[in-house]
């Protein structure tokens, strides 16, 4: 017969894995992604190829992660893939206050002064506030991982690539992603519309 100390923790260890297990096939869903790709004027860009990252992709920011999108001849693109949220705690109004998230994450990958940067992009998905954004934008290191970030400098409100000897000046990290329009009323589906805009930069 189990022992009553025994019998208490294979319980727990049991719920601990229904919890999991739980959390883990909740988050599987597909991500139904459009976008347009439009240059700092608002023109589209066409005929342009870049990769894109999913956040829950294999090792995300190695080179090699993802997949390679190409533009039509309107600028637009379009994924059908496997993603997983994460889910997570925010603050919005109240630093006292924070409210569950389904986080989805994307990468974006473009050349930025003769060399490929990735722009990582956070969307988080809260309750009854639509979708909130972030970016930062990510050089290689030296294990050619994207996790080197570009350097902000908050008294020019400007950024430089961590390392460049020049120590030139960027007036914003050269990508910024908008979401124009997003539906997550199915279940296990997240159709998310992105406006992605390659802007120009001026040293400093």
């Amino acid at each position: 017969m189990m022992k009553s100390g025994n019998c208490l923790k294979y319980l727990l260890a049991l719920v601990c894995l229904a919890s999991f297990l739980t959390l883990s096939s909740a988050q599987a869903d597909t991500l139904m992604l459009t976008g347009v790709l439009e240059d700092n004027a608002g023109n589209p860009l066409r005929r342009e190829q870049f990769r894109l990252v999913l956040g829950s992709d294999s090792a995300p920011r190695n080179p090699d992660a993802g997949r390679m999108l190409l533009t039509d001849a309107q600028g637009r693109f379009a994924l059908e893939a496997e993603v997983t949220l994460e889910p997570r705690r925010v603050q919005l109004d109240s630093v006292f206050t924070r409210h569950s998230s389904q986080l989805l994450e994307i990468g974006f990958e473009f050349d930025l002064l003769g060399q490929p940067a990735l722009h990582w992009v956070e969307i988080d998905f809260v309750a009854n506030e639509g979708p909130l954004r972030g970016i930062e934008t990510f050089v290689a290191g030296r294990g050619g991982a994207f996790d080197q970030p570009l350097v902000f400098h908050s008294g020019e409100h400007s950024w430089s690539i961590p390392g460049d000897p020049t120590g030139m000046r960027l007036s914003d990290p050269g990508t910024d992603v908008q979401v124009e329009a997003w539906d997550d009323s199915l279940s296990g589906q997240w159709r998310l519309e992105l406006r992605v805009i390659r802007q120009e930069f001026t040293m400093r």
